[in-house]
């Protein structure tokens, strides 16, 4: 069954910026998940290598909808099927995200391990929370307009990285301030429940 969305003409509009969005997101995810995966990893912060997990999942959704909307610009009458694939693949990265955060928040947080103090961490954490809300705006925008299960999942995937790298720095400050060493872990302990409840809403949803 046909879903119901904007008539052609709008509607090829809103595939080329859904398109002009996903490059753009595979390019900046690509530069801010490499550097936030790699400072969380050498300073121990999960807050910033939860940001950069989410930005790299941001990476592979929007990959995966690059190919998407091209199938539906060059044949429309594939794009539920292409939709259907990409919903599924989109929520499987949220929920790969979820898995990961949740098993190594509760493994720092039983071996009570600290995270670093280093200030790459609080640069690799703002960076993301510049680029990420913007894109994840404009993408939740045209998902809602283009009616596009697939998209709105992979918006949730950039709002996650940028919830996570503002809940990574709020981590760190109090780390630095007060000594909480736990809350860093368990910042990324909540960004994994919130990232396995959205996989399971967009495959809710792409089975509608």
């Amino acid at each position: 069954m046909a879903r119901p969305g904007p008539p052609d003409g709008r509607r090829a509009v809103l595939l080329r910026t859904a398109l002009r969005l996903s490059v753009a997101s595979v390019i900046a995810g690509l530069c801010l998940g490499t550097l936030s995966v790699t400072v969380g990893l050498l300073d121990h912060s999960l807050g910033v290598l939860g940001t950069g997990l989410g930005v790299l999942a941001d990476v592979a959704g929007s990959a995966v909808l690059i190919w998407r909307f091209r199938v539906e610009r060059s044949q429309p009458h594939h794009a539920d099927r292409v939709e259907a694939r990409a919903a599924v693949l989109v929520s499987a990265a949220l929920g790969l995200i979820g898995l990961v955060l949740a098993v190594e928040s509760i493994r720092a947080l039983i071996a009570a391990t600290h995270p670093g103090t280093s200030s790459l961490s609080l640069v690799a954490a703002g960076l993301a929370l510049v680029v990420l809300p913007p894109l994840a705006y404009l993408k939740r925008r045209t998902a809602t307009a283009l009616g596009s299960h697939a998209l709105r999942g992979d918006s949730t995937l950039s709002a996650i990285g940028a919830s996570t790298a503002l809940l990574a720095l709020v981590g760190l400050l109090l780390f630095r301030a007060f000594g909480w060493w736990w809350a860093d872990r368990a910042v990324a302990l909540l960004v994994a429940c919130l990232a396995a409840a959205e996989s399971y809403s967009v495959a809710r949803a792409g089975d509608d």
